[in-house]
């Protein structure tokens, strides 16, 4: 997969030329508006910021006081940034991998081409920073969608029968309320009946976030209280697992994930 194409949180396309639009065109009071704006060394979020593409289209954005000047950071959709993010750690997974399992034979005695213990254990903690980094960007970009997918108008109907708003839902709806429930009813379209497998796969992503998060150890008479978890990690299907995100995330809102033509590809290394 090819590096993702950065998403504006809003965009009008325009059916005109903005470099078109003189100075003069602009009234005097928003002239002024936009001055005292600029002079300004406060936020004002009663104002939405906008700004012009070099391919006609305008972007949503927010300013940022830097040295006593405003600047304008256009506001990005950070369900894209999150899977972009895993994208950078997921490249060196298997690799990382493969070097730790290729190295970490066990031997009774050291000999002349085997590697130090030291070497192995910097192989593992790599490995797990990527790895770990990957589930945990992935998961962010999955929750990230489906809590702006939610429209801010939605209401929600409990069990025991009480209305909640949605301030309530993007705070207190359990992960699997908000994908099972609410994101069927106020999109009209349902993943889970459409592919339920693949559902399930993503069922598995989320918990194997989730005992990542809250990783515990295990409470046996033991000294090695991690091992069953780290064989987890060790096994879990990187690959498929960025695949079923994005085929989720584009059964709603069509191309939002979208690989960019340029045919290059970004990730990290540690090694250099």
């Amino acid at each position: 997969m090819r590096h993702i194409i950065p998403k504006n949180t809003q965009t009008i396309k325009l059916n005109f030329d903005v470099n078109e639009i003189s100075s003069e065109d602009m009234p005097l009071e928003s002239k002024k508006i936009a001055q005292d704006y600029l002079t300004s060394k406060t936020y004002n979020d009663e104002f939405d910021l906008i700004a012009a593409t070099e391919d006609n289209q305008l972007i949503f954005g927010f300013e940022y006081l830097y040295k006593n000047q405003m600047r304008y950071i256009p506001e990005l959709d950070p369900s894209v940034v999150y899977f972009s993010s895993a994208q950078l750690f997921r490249e060196k997974i298997y690799k990382y991998k493969t070097e730790l399992l290729k190295n970490s034979t066990i031997v009774i005695k050291m000999h002349e081409n085997d590697i130090p213990l030291s070497k192995s254990m910097k192989q593992f903690e790599t490995f797990f920073q990527f790895a770990s980094s990957y589930i945990i960007m992935l998961n962010s970009s999955l929750e990230a969608f489906i809590n702006k997918t939610i429209p801010i108008d939605y209401k929600y109907i409990t069990q025991t029968g009480k209305e909640k708003n949605i301030n309530w839902i993007l705070k207190s709806a359990q992960f699997k309320t908000k994908i099972e429930e609410i994101i069927p009813d106020c999109t009209n379209k349902n993943f889970i009946k459409k592919f339920p497998k693949k559902y399930e796969s993503i069922e598995e992503l989320k918990n194997f976030r989730n005992e990542l998060i809250h990783l515990s150890p295990k409470t046996d008479n033991t000294n090695t209280k991690y091992k069953e978890f780290y064989r987890k990690v060790i096994d879990f299907k990187y690959n498929e697992s960025i695949y079923l995100v994005r085929d989720y995330i584009n059964f709603h809102e069509e191309n939002l994930i979208e690989e960019c033509p340029c045919d290059q590809n970004f990730h990290f290394d540690i090694n250099k």
